[in-house]
């Protein structure tokens, strides 16, 4: 490739790039602010969900089949919550546990749509999501960093423990039966 055309490409991408953040920084500039008292001091904002384990009184985990069609079946109840404080909390830890997820290039199994909705609460408020992915590379968000499964089969026998489920693993949150 000459000299000329690989310039032009990395000039398009540095102009991508600038173009990105302008638009970040719109957006930045447009979303309301949060409120300030008299000294010009932000509200704070709650500590995040693996900052707060002793809080925690709360777990609702709903099991989202994004692929229906694939008649995959499962043992437990699409919902389950859970209320019993120690249970939320060790399976706060277990999520905070997981390692972060890799960011270069992988090969993973097919992804056949089923993921966890993990919703935890305190008394006072809600955290934002977690969602667990249970095929595919099983990945983890709604933290801070992306988290990872696929390295830490204990995972899933500790969020069945919490579910009240008996010997559960991997194999119990992906289902059984359908395609895959």
């Amino acid at each position: 490739m000459s000299r000329m055309r690989s310039a032009g490409r990395w000039a398009v991408v540095a102009g991508l790039g600038l173009a990105l953040a302008g638009a970040v920084a719109g957006v930045a500039q447009a979303a309301p602010r949060a409120a300030t008292t008299s000294v010009e001091r932000p509200t704070l904002v709650s500590p995040g969900l693996c900052n707060s384990y002793p809080q925690l009184d709360t777990l609702v985990v709903k099991r989202i089949d994004a692929f229906p069609q694939n008649h995959i079946r499962f043992s437990f109840p699409a919902v389950i919550t859970v209320s019993n404080p120690s249970l939320v909390q060790k399976a706060a830890k277990a999520v905070c546990a997981l390692p972060v997820m890799p960011s270069k290039p992988m090969s993973c199994p097919a992804d056949l749509g089923i993921t966890y909705r993990l919703s935890f609460y305190t008394a006072a408020q809600p955290f934002p999501r977690v969602v667990v992915s249970a095929t595919g590379c099983e990945g983890v968000t709604g933290l801070l960093l992306n988290r990872w499964v696929s390295r830490t089969p204990a995972f899933w026998s500790k969020l069945g423990k919490t579910m009240g489920l008996k010997n559960a693993s991997w194999a119990t949150f992906r289902g059984s039966g359908g395609v895959g």
